[in-house]
């Protein structure tokens, strides 16, 4: 009887689906960006499918063209968290800031997706970004499917640590953890190694 309720156990924990948070991990005197109130409308949030979030964002300094975006992704399997590779710019990753925010993969006058300028047309999306408080008010994406090699990653538990670095000095001005789970259609061997429903 003990083995099957540590069995039972055991896979209560492996199914386990992680709330959406956001953990701010900076104290530097020098950071410059603070994300407070983020909310999202499904948790966990379905691929593909709508999904609406909204979050208030202090910008504390100017922020310019010499800073480092590192995202370090991790997704459960089975019973512990691996660190997902970056792939086609997906997963862990380095991107340089103001070029993943240049708005050169939007084609309006804002730079923003359709969906911001929609719901909240001051809100900054381009370097350089001058200090502030802003507010992203509730703003509806549209979450394309994942197919091909990147499949697997449509339905899990995730734990991501990003930060931002100063270029010029080295410092980290801005660091953030988050956890979130997705669920997405899936069959045969794409549900065995996430959550099953």
């Amino acid at each position: 009887m003990e083995l099957v309720v540590y069995f039972s156990a055991l896979l209560s924990v492996a199914a386990a689906i992680l709330h959406f948070q956001l953990e701010d991990c900076n104290n530097s005197p020098n950071k410059i960006v603070h994300l407070a109130n983020a909310h999202l409308s499904k948790d966990p949030v379905h691929i593909p499918g709508p999904e609406t979030g909204d979050v208030d964002l202090q910008i504390l300094h100017p922020i310019n063209g010499s800073y480092a975006l590192n995202v370090h992704v991790q997704r459960k399997v089975l019973f512990a968290f691996i660190e997902v590779p970056c792939l086609s710019n997906i997963g862990s990753c380095t991107y340089d800031l103001c070029d993943l925010l240049s708005g050169k993969y939007f084609d309006n006058p804002q730079h923003c997706p359709v969906e911001i300028v929609s719901s909240t047309p001051n809100f900054p999306c381009t370097c350089p970004f001058a200090a502030g408080n802003y507010h992203l008010n509730p703003t509806t994406f549209q979450i394309p499917e994942i197919s091909g090699v990147l499949q697997w990653l449509a339905e899990g538990d995730y734990k991501v640590h990003v930060t931002v670095t100063n270029r010029l000095s080295g410092e980290e001005v801005a660091c953030y953890n988050f956890q979130i789970s997705t669920e997405a259609d899936c069959s045969g061997l794409g549900c065995l190694f996430g959550r099953k429903r």
